[in-house]
């Protein structure tokens, strides 16, 4: 599933740009507009994307995430969770301006980190077998 605060326009663009388009059909993408009047963190716009998608469990769940409110609220939720650093990011500096966003590494939320999705498939191939697995 790719699910953004974005909208749909948006969800689509990111992911022909990073090669994933193919891995996601029209049932599986779900913007702002899909869960309003909630938005990611709100543990209300991830119960309904759940139920869109019959899954049983946030159990059987990985959120790919850059925002540590949003890893956060997936580890609450009991997601396995991927934070996606961005390239250059030092771990443990954080500027006032985005205190609290930047992301940690060693936060007991993360599961995963990389810098970038690209790395996804090589530090998590489990993710792409039938059944799924996570490291």
């Amino acid at each position: 599933v790719a699910f953004s605060n974005g909208p749909r326009k948006y969800i689509k663009r990111v992911l022909e740009t990073l090669g994933l388009a193919e891995i996601f059909g029209e049932d599986r993408l779900f913007a702002v507009d899909d869960v309003l009047p909630y938005c990611k963190p709100q543990k209300e716009a991830f119960d309904q994307v759940l139920k869109r998608i019959g899954a049983n469990s946030y159990a059987e769940c990985v959120m790919v995430e850059d925002s540590m409110k949003n890893v956060r609220q997936a580890h609450a939720l009991g997601m396995k969770t991927v934070l996606i650093t961005g390239k250059g990011n030092v771990p443990g500096v954080q500027p006032a301006e985005n205190a609290g966003e930047v992301p940690v590494y060693d936060d007991p939320a993360v599961d995963l980190a990389m810098e970038t999705v690209d790395e996804l498939r090589s530090l998590a191939p489990g993710l792409w077998k039938t059944p799924g697995s996570f490291p």
